[in-house]
């Protein structure tokens, strides 16, 4: 049995397994509503297990953040009774993306989650899905992750580097805030734009017409309130739980790139685990992507809302979208994996 074989078939037990198992969950996400820095209800989750297997996992998110609060959590809830449990550790406390992932691909971390451009340092081809302008909207990019073209890439990913992708959650889509409205490639002259420290959101950026600084997230805020850097791009949610909107006057809809995160584990983990408890972490996981996208999408809509009838950050929504994708496309189709981010464009 391939591997391929093996993981299309475990998707399609993951969507009827979540579906049953993701109730109780689901429920508690809707009454708490997972709204930005407010903590999903937590009176159901068990104790530890003392007899269980403990599975740590770590991300750069803050613990506010939805990834945290409605993805974990749910995954968390999931695993009662599984004989599988999970120790988060939040906010980049073991480290930022590509420290994490090191540690899951030498043993020492369990599970990492990850951008595709982090994913792209062991698999090229991997980080093709943080390409600017290549996804156009959610359904699209769960249509993507789940579909044959990407699957087939996580399974030459594993195969080369012993590290396996076990779901991609919905993460946001990306905009720009800056002290001025963007609405052009003109407009991104001259300034200086954090981005993630992977070369792709560096070339993203620079396509689009502006100046590329990479930076680790926690650090971004004091950055942008002493102007050592003018500009940030990132989505909403992560926007509001970071508090950017606190030291920038606008954030404009660029939306260049619709994103999501990587759940990964490596070989040794997940060979050692059981048939049942691969089948449960299946689900779970299943779960714990349904919630986070059902987060976001709140909070993208919620929070937009908020900032457009405050006082505060300035929503510009007159951008010029198809110039900058025109400028992305070129230069994406310029990569080593140009022709697949056409294929994905062109849905295939």
């Amino acid at each position: 049995m391939t591997r391929k074989t093996s993981l299309g078939r475990s998707i399609t037990s993951r969507r009827g397994t979540a579906a049953a198992l993701g109730v109780a969950a689901t429920a508690t996400l809707l009454l708490t509503g997972c709204g930005v820095g407010e903590p999903v209800d937590r009176s159901t989750v068990e104790a530890a297990d003392p007899d269980a297997t403990t599975l740590r996992l770590a991300h750069v998110y803050d613990a506010g953040h939805p990834v945290e609060e409605c993805g974990v959590s749910t995954l968390k809830e999931e695993l009662q009774g599984s004989g599988l449990q999970i120790d988060s550790f939040p906010a980049a406390q073991l480290g930022n993306e590509a420290e994490s992932l090191e540690q899951v691909a030498n043993g020492s971390l369990d599970m990492a989650i990850a951008g595709p451009s982090f994913l792209g340092v062991w698999h090229k081809p991997a980080e093709v899905l943080d390409a600017a302008y290549l996804i156009e909207d959610v359904d699209h990019y769960v249509e993507t992750v789940e579909g044959e073209t990407m699957q087939s890439v996580f399974d030459d990913l594993y195969e080369s580097s012993d590290l396996k992708v076990l779901s991609s959650w919905y993460y946001g889509t990306r905009h720009v805030t800056a002290n001025k409205e963007v609405s052009s490639a003109e407009d991104f002259q001259g300034l200086k734009i954090r981005t993630p420290n992977a070369p792709l959101y560096l070339e993203n950026i620079e396509a689009m017409g502006g100046t590329a600084t990479p930076m680790a997230l926690d650090e971004v805020y004091l950055a942008l309130q002493q102007g050592v850097i003018d500009a940030q791009e990132n989505p909403i949610p992560t926007i509001a739980t970071a508090k950017f909107n606190e030291v920038q006057d606008y954030i404009n809809l660029t939306g260049h790139m619709v994103q999501g995160v990587h759940i990964t584990t490596g070989r040794s983990v997940y060979e050692g685990l059981t048939e049942e408890q691969r089948t449960a972490l299946d689900a779970a996981m299943g779960a714990a992507a349904d919630a986070t996208r059902q987060c976001i999408e709140e909070q993208e809509q919620s929070v937009l809302e908020e900032w457009k009838n405050g006082d505060g950050i300035q929503v510009n929504e007159n951008v010029d979208r198809e110039s900058f994708a025109a400028a992305a496309e070129e230069a994406m189709l310029e990569q080593p994996w140009g022709e697949l981010y056409q294929q994905i464009k062109d849905r295939q």
